[in-house]
This record gives structure tokens, sequence and C-alpha cells, in this order.
């Protein structure tokens, strides 16, 4: 297996302590999977210890044998119990006053108060998510590479659709072929995500008014599932001539996520789905110019739906009613909700090198779902797309 490069992993630490120095922070203690593979390469039953100076350590309860065999940047410790992690913390010299930082984002409120409780109970704790968020919304060269690595091997499995569609095929088996050709090209088959009790698996297929249908997540599409016990994504309903066919998928390389949206159909579309379309082409033509360094996202969220309702469409524009989503892109990386967000109140400035994923869609009553979605980089002059399967809508001939 690949391992992330030492002085990339050394250059992410070195920014988050001169971020604890900003922050008048002496320690952040990481736990959550993908912030510690963030910063180590790796992903324990653990934390990493970060000193605002001096060098980290990775305190592990499980495993061993594991990283004995595949190594670690870090310095590794190991431990049985908070008992343990309390006095290798103090082996590294923290104060008993020290400021502490912790993930509290996602911290369970259980493991919160046992950290307070055992291991820091006479010193400060504060939030360190948005720091690590923030850090975490610009990437590296090697990041960009892994994400174009992803791209890839979406674009490659998308292959297969066009002679797999017929009708009377389902929406889950189409979506089970495009997730068995996404893990033949290396997909690692899970894709993380940050906020709580927001769960995706590959991402959704949908058809005709399934694509209407709002799930409990936080994402413009839904779909119904296959269970109350997870109701979202691809059903049981059959493909039929003349609705919308989408694929809204996440492809996952070395961790990095890309996210991206394609259109299909048997047969024919609606005039009115086309003419959907059309607006989704001229939202990305003006994205693509003007998402660039040093413009604030709720500018431009503002400008596009004001695009929007010059055409008429806003009623349907990401959802409908009460189920309309308020964002209209989001960063993508090691997760799939990162920083940035295109929303209305998002508060920091694009920069170069923040990558997000662009997802106009309309959401038309007795039609479907009409749009489109793609992962890019910001640069100077605009955006540059990193998913690289052909734009539009494919329509099969039946």
């Amino acid at each position: 297996m690949e391992k992330v490069p030492v002085p990339e992993i050394e250059a992410r630490v070195a920014h988050l302590q001169r971020q604890l120095e900003k922050h008048n922070l002496d320690l952040a203690l990481i736990g959550q999977n993908t912030d510690l593979f963030y910063y180590t390469g790796t992903v324990v039953d653990g934390f990493l210890a970060v000193p605002a100076q001096g060098q980290p350590q990775l305190l592990v309860r499980r495993p061993r044998q594991r990283l004995a065999t595949e190594g670690s940047v870090w310095p590794v410790k190991h431990f049985k119990n908070f008992k343990d992690l309390r006095q290798l913390l103090e082996k590294l010299g923290l104060p008993r006053q020290a400021r502490v930082g912790l993930e509290l984002d996602v911290l369970p409120a259980a493991l919160y108060l046992k950290l307070g409780q055992q291991v820091f109970p006479s010193h400060p704790i504060k939030d360190l998510s948005t720091i690590i968020r923030c850090q975490r919304m610009v990437k590296s060269a090697y990041e960009i590479e892994q994400l174009q690595r992803a791209a890839a091997i979406l674009d490659q499995a998308l292959e297969v659709v066009v002679d797999l569609l017929r009708p009377g095929m389902t929406e889950l088996e189409l979506d089970a072929a495009v997730i068995y050709h996404l893990r033949r090209l290396g997909d690692q088959g899970q894709a993380r995500i940050r906020r709580w009790n927001l769960e995706l698996f590959f991402g959704h297929v949908l058809s005709g008014t399934s694509g209407l249908k709002a799930a409990y997540t936080d994402t413009p599409s839904g779909g119904s599932g296959v269970s109350l016990a997870f109701p979202q994504g691809a059903s049981s309903k059959p493909l039929v001539p003349g609705e919308p066919i989408s694929i809204d998928f996440l492809a996952c390389v070395n961790g990095y996520i890309v996210d991206q949206t394609r259109m299909y159909a048997l047969g024919w579309l609606p005039d009115e789905a086309w003419e959907a379309f059309a607006v989704v082409e001229d939202l990305y033509r003006m994205f693509a110019v003007e998402a660039r360094p040093g413009v604030m996202p709720g500018d431009l969220y503002h400008r596009l739906c004001e695009a929007v309702q010059a055409q008429g469409r806003q009623d349907y524009f990401m959802g409908i009613g009460r189920e309309r989503v308020r964002f209209i892109g989001h960063g993508v990386g090691l997760e799939a909700d990162e920083f940035p967000l295109l929303s209305a109140h998002f508060p920091h400035a694009l920069e170069t090198d923040m990558v997000m994923a662009f997802e106009p869609k309309f959401f038309l009553p007795e039609i479907g779902m009409i749009g489109q979605e793609d992962t890019g980089r910001i640069t100077p002059h605009g955006i540059e797309w990193l998913t690289i399967t052909p734009p539009g809508i494919l329509v099969k001939p039946i």
C-alpha cells in the first residue's frame, strides 16, 4: 500500500503548530480518524499529541503489530487506559494549566467528559476543529494528484453505463454495477464524512420522480433506498424511457474523495428537462470564471441564485420548498463535506488550491432531478475541473 510522503506529513504538522501558537494553545490532541490520517499517514485507535513546540507523539491503544511493520513518522507510545494516557502526556512536559485543543465538532460527549475528568482535570479545553478544517481546505500538490486519480477511476467506472442501461433495469442494479467497477479499479470502498449522522455510501442512482424524494441527509437529492433503516439512494424502481437518470457518486483513492453527478436517459427527455439543463450549463460557465481567489463564497452564491431567479426557476433550485438545501457547492478532500461551502454565510474567501464540488440541480415536479456536479480546484484564473467524465446528458437510443 502507498504511504503519504513524510515531508507532506511534516509540513502539515508544522503548519498546525504555527496555528497552535497563534491561537494560544499548548497542545492538540487529535483522535478522529480523518484528522489522524492527515497528520500521521495512518489510522489507529489512539491519539496524536501535537505540542505547540517540540515533536509530536503517536499514542496508540491498538494495533501494535501493524504499526511495527508499517512504521510511523512520529514516535509511538502505547497506552491501555486514560491513566496511562495522562502519564504519557505528563512525560511530554505538559504543564498543569496547559491549554488543550480537541476536535469538539466530532468528539463524542462521553469521551469529552472522560478526557476532561481523567486526563485534563485542570486544563482549559478549547475547540480545535475549525483550525484543522481550515488547514485542510487548501490542498497540496500531492493531494491534488490523489483527487485526480480518484476522478480517473470514477470516469472509467462510468464507461460501462451506456452499455448497461436498458428499460426495466432497476436503480439498484445500475448502482451495484458502477460500484463493482469502482472497487475493481481500486476505490477504497468507504468515503468519510464529518457531520454528525450524515451517512453516505457510494452515492445516489436515481431515476424519474425518485430524484425528487428528499432524504434525511443534507444533500440536494435523496431517494428512498431499499430500507427504512437507510432511506436514501437507489431503490428497486425500474428505469423508464423519457425519465432523467442521475448518477451522483463519490470515488476515493488513498483517502481522497471526488464528487461527480452525470445525467442519462433512455430514448428521450421532455423539453422542460433540456431547458433546465441549459440553465445548469449557464451556471457552470459563470462559476468557472468567477470562482477565484479572494472571492467571498456568499457573494458568488447570491449571484448564482440571482441568475437562477432571472430564469424564473428559483422555486425548484437545489430542492423544493422546505426540502431545499442552502448551498450550491462544498469542499471535498479526505471527507465529503469539507470547507469551503458555497453558501450565503461561509466566512472565508476562496483561496488558490481550495477544492470544491459544484452541483447546481433543479427538481422538476413529475419529471425528476436535472443537474450536474463536478469537483474542481480554485486557481487564479478560475476553476480547474478535476473530474473528467464528459459533461451533458447522455441519451441512449432504444
